[in-house]
């Protein structure tokens, strides 16, 4: 039976996703891949206080957090199999295809060379990568406000309309029975659709 690629079939399903929920998907993978990544170096950097060595703490850092993604799977291997974490990082970075993880593989990279000083830079790459973690939250929510706000503003005019329709017979025979105000009701669906799209473009680009 032929394997799930499941890097790629999660990439196809991306791109059948509208243009915003595409780039809310993407947002979430983000949140999810700073949170484990900022968790294993604080892990990695508990276990070199208690005098492991940096292939050791690796490794029992990925066990306690359960990190499930494959560069820092393939570097535990590699290490463990004794090869040089200069060299395997060098080997893995062009897989690391976000900045987040390049940045994370750099740093385990640095803290390899040993001292309190690797120590520091796992701690401190950590409370970056947990700034950043909240500055895309923070992005995420304003996002879904605008959005949401949005969505009040386009429905609005049409709840409005429907109600003045019901309710007039001269705002009713106007808008149905006359050209004018067939025009006018194009024109302003044509202005909703297009504001809601605008808005959507603005409050959720896709991720280069």
């Amino acid at each position: 039976m032929r394997r799930l690629d499941r890097p790629r079939f999660a990439m196809r399903l991306l791109s059948k996703m509208p243009k915003w929920r595409r780039s809310a998907a993407i947002q979430s993978d983000l949140l999810q891949q700073l949170s484990a990544l900022s968790e294993l170096l604080d892990a990695t950097a508990r276990n070199l206080r208690l005098g492991k060595s940096m292939a050791s703490a690796l490794q029992a850092a990925t066990e306690t957090c359960a990190t499930n993604n494959s560069v820092i799977g393939e570097l535990v291997t590699s290490t463990t199999r004794g090869e040089s974490f200069a060299d395997a990082v060098k080997r893995l970075l062009p897989a690391a295809k976000r900045s987040e993880l390049v940045f994370t593989l750099r740093t385990i990279d640095l803290a390899a060379t040993g001292g309190v000083g690797g120590v520091l830079a796992l701690e401190r790459a950590a409370i970056v990568l947990r700034e950043r973690l909240t500055n895309v939250a923070d992005r995420q929510m304003q996002a879904a406000q605008a959005m949401l706000s949005t969505k009040v503003l386009s429905w609005a005019p049409v709840v409005v309309a429907g109600w003045l329709i019901l309710t007039s017979s001269s705002v009713r025979n106007f808008l149905i029975l006359s050209l004018s105000g067939w025009l006018c009701i194009l024109l302003g669906f044509s202005f909703n659709y297009a504001g809601r799209r605008w808005m959507q473009t603005i409050v959720a680009p896709s991720a280069a």
